[in-house]
């Protein structure tokens, strides 16, 4: 009996020592909390940034951490970007403006500069400045906004001819990759405060509904009305003249992008302190 005992006591200490090790790893391994900041737009309305475009965003965010350097998060997220010519000189004859409601789910990997703690009784950092870059779907309808207040679709309206062509609109769900960098910090162990800021590289170059060339005015006028023409070419609205078709509108050599930056609060799920 006493030989049986000792050879299974081996065993016994190496399992206690896997449980130990596992409770020690898995402390605090998943993490969940908000998004709040900022976006902002690049493209065809906006050849730079225009701070006081800047739209607040929202969102609600799950990490999961594979190990001490690799995290998996996973991010819905809120937010609208805008833009007009009147905030450029050279683009104010133009007279084109937009709004558009941004509504981004996606999955999101960070890569940590050193160690950061996922367990409290380690020694690993409780800062680290973080690379992220992931893939996300968003959904993007840019509307105009009428005198009275109410907005307008543009896609519908088909600014740039397409109900003229028979040409098939733009999607108005799309993909993006994203990428950036933040720096994070824990209080306490449980608490973990971030700042970033992350790019998304879409796929599209109608946030702004504009890309391509001038339709023919008198055309879209006579098939679709007035309106139709002034959301073609707002200056006409300022009395100035109208462009001549197949003049370009836009530039569509480049998509379009959009940035948010902001404060992430995440809270760890630590339900007890590793076994010494």
């Amino acid at each position: 009996m006493f030989q049986v005992a000792k050879k299974f006591i081996p065993v016994v200490v190496l399992l206690l020592s896997l449980d130990v090790y596992s409770q020690r790893f898995r402390n605090g391994i998943s993490e969940i909390g908000f998004f709040i900041g900022g976006a902002n737009y690049f493209g065809d309305l906006a050849p730079e940034i225009v701070l006081k475009e800047t739209k607040p965003a929202i969102g609600l965010l799950y990490k999961y951490h594979h190990n001490k350097y690799y995290s998996s998060r996973y991010q819905f997220l809120y937010t609208s970007i805008s833009g007009s010519d009147q905030n450029f000189a050279a683009n104010a004859y133009r007279n084109l403006s937009f709004e558009n409601q941004i509504f981004e789910i996606g999955y999101t990997g960070e890569l940590n500069f050193i160690a950061f703690g996922m367990n409290r009784n380690m020694k690993e950092s409780n800062n680290t400045t973080y690379l992220f870059g992931g893939f996300n779907l968003f959904t993007c309808n840019p509307t105009a906004t009428l005198p009275s207040g109410d907005k307008v679709e543009l896609r519908d309206i088909g600014t740039e001819g397409q109900k003229l062509k028979g040409k098939k609109t733009y999607a108005l769900i799309q993909p993006a990759i994203q990428f950036g960098l933040g720096y994070k910090f824990n209080i306490k162990n449980r608490t973990v405060i971030g700042f970033e800021l992350g790019f998304r590289k879409t796929f599209t170059d109608y946030l702004d509904d504009v890309k391509g060339q001038y339709p023919d005015y008198n055309q879209l006028v006579a098939k679709q009305g007035v309106g139709a023409g002034e959301f073609s070419q707002p200056q006409t609205t300022h009395g100035k003249p109208v462009i001549t078709a197949g003049t370009m509108r836009g530039d569509n050599h480049l998509n379009d992008w959009y940035m948010v930056a902001g404060i992430t609060i995440t809270f760890r799920n630590i339900i007890q302190d590793p076994c010494p």
